[in-house]
């Protein structure tokens, strides 16, 4: 049995590979529509489906904030004028303890994986807060880690706050 810690898990090892993209001429409902067929939080904006180069992330966030500007031209406007940008990313050999602190400085949910192996940052994966609360819910021994750690045990009230957020909230309608 090994030890593990937020520092010897990989990134890699419980990020989701499927992404769902849509084009950047797209519009918010084309977004929408894909969250809801795939139970998603988010999409993936890219430039285009020949070269698929990840360029933004529409949100359900984003969405709820665009709807409630009761703004009809937004509806039609392409994603590329909506999308949250520049995407955060993350390479896939980073630590668990990386992908928390990044989420927590830029105050994000999401962070983009893109490969370790080459300069052109493919994109090979996605994790979200809730895939590194699942990750912690499977190895408790990691929650005792997070809490003895100086750097975790400052923000401690705001990792409480986003694990409360997602298990009596998001955890219901299973949204990743």
């Amino acid at each position: 049995y090994r030890y593990m810690s937020i520092d010897s898990i990989s990134i890699s090892s419980f990020m989701t590979t499927n992404i769902v993209t849509d084009t950047q001429d797209q519009n918010i409902s084309s977004a929408s529509k894909k969250m809801d067929e795939n139970n998603i939080g988010s999409v993936i904006v890219v430039d285009n489906e020949r070269d698929k180069r990840a360029v933004g992330i529409i949100t359900e966030r984003d969405v709820v904030r665009i709807l409630g500007k009761l703004e009809p031209w937004l509806l039609s406007s392409p994603l590329s004028a909506l999308m949250s940008k520049p995407l955060i990313t993350i390479r896939s050999n980073g630590s668990l303890r990386d992908g928390i602190q990044t989420m927590y400085s830029k105050n994000i949910r999401r962070l983009l994986v893109i490969s370790d192996k080459e300069k052109s940052g493919k994109i090979v994966g996605i994790i979200t807060d809730k895939d590194i609360f699942r990750m912690l819910m499977k190895n408790q021994n990691l929650v005792q880690s997070l809490l003895t750690d100086n750097m975790m045990s400052q923000n401690i009230q705001t990792i409480h706050e986003r694990f409360a957020e997602y298990w009596f909230g998001d955890t219901l309608i299973h949204r990743r």
